[in-house]
Parts: structure tokens; sequence; C-alpha cells
């Protein structure tokens, strides 16, 4: 009795995989719908744009509060440019570098005698239109790589 119902499970799984394989590989025998045609193809997206960066030395300017050095400042930051406007960007980076010092020598006193901490947004903001008044609109952002204060 054991052969017989280890036979007759043989044979089903047999006619199950053969059922199985006719139905994947010969849809047509079971009446199954065709396949729908693929669907057109659609052409790629252009690749982005690259934006080219422009790296700006770190910067440290001492803080004078009333005569007194109070603290110093170091930051770094990276211009992100146009692609047309890289080249200008990077010749006329020590124009850009001198605003920078300049900016910074007036503002940083008046801002730490009202606040104690530095506002990163306030400052990136102010970087950036300083960058796209010296160098033009080539600029789209300025990223803060680093700000320590002492």
């Amino acid at each position: 009795m054991k052969r017989l119902i280890v036979i007759a499970a043989a044979v089903l799984l047999l006619a199950g995989g053969s059922l199985a394989a006719l139905y994947v590989y010969m849809p047509d025998l079971f009446g199954a719908p065709p396949a729908e045609p693929p669907p057109p193809a659609v052409a790629p997206e252009p690749p982005p744009v690259k934006p080219s960066l422009v790296h700006l030395d770190t910067i440290a300017v001492p803080v004078m509060l009333e005569g007194k050095p109070q603290r110093q400042v170091q930051f770094a930051a990276t211009l992100v440019t146009t692609p047309e406007a890289h080249a200008k960007a990077v010749e006329d980076l020590p124009r850009l570098r001198n605003a920078v010092i300049s900016f910074a020598y007036g503002f940083f006193p008046e801002y730490f005698a009202e606040h104690p901490k530095m506002d990163l947004a306030r400052l990136k903001a102010t970087l950036l239109r300083l960058a796209q008044r010296t160098l033009g609109d080539g600029v789209e952002d300025v990223l803060i790589q680093s700000y320590i204060e002492m």
C-alpha cells in the first residue's frame, strides 16, 4: 500500500509540473489571452548638468569687541556655479576672497556684540549675496564647509 501511495504522489507531482510548464511556455494550449505588446520605448531623460564647485579657502577673522580680541572665527566655503560661469569664478576668486574678508571684519564684531552664536543660515545667505554681487549671476549656492568659533 505504501508503494502505491508513493507512486501515486510521484505521478501527481510529474503531471502537475508538466501542466505548469505547458502553461508557462505554451499558454495558447490552455486558451490564455495573448501577452500584451511591450509599451513603446520612452526616450531617456538627458543627464542632469553637474554644477561646478569652486572652493574658497579657510578664512580666519579675529573678532574685536571694545578694542580687545574676544574670539576668532574660521570658516571655509564652496561656491556652486553654473558650468559656464566656472572659469570666471576661478579667475575672480581673489576678488571674492578680499570681499569676504572685508565683509567679515565689519560684520562679525557687530553681530557678536548682540548675539552669542552665529546664525549659519544668515551667514550663508549673506555670503551668497556677496558672491553673486562680486562674481555675477553664475553663482547658484554657497556651501559652508566648516565653521569654528574660538
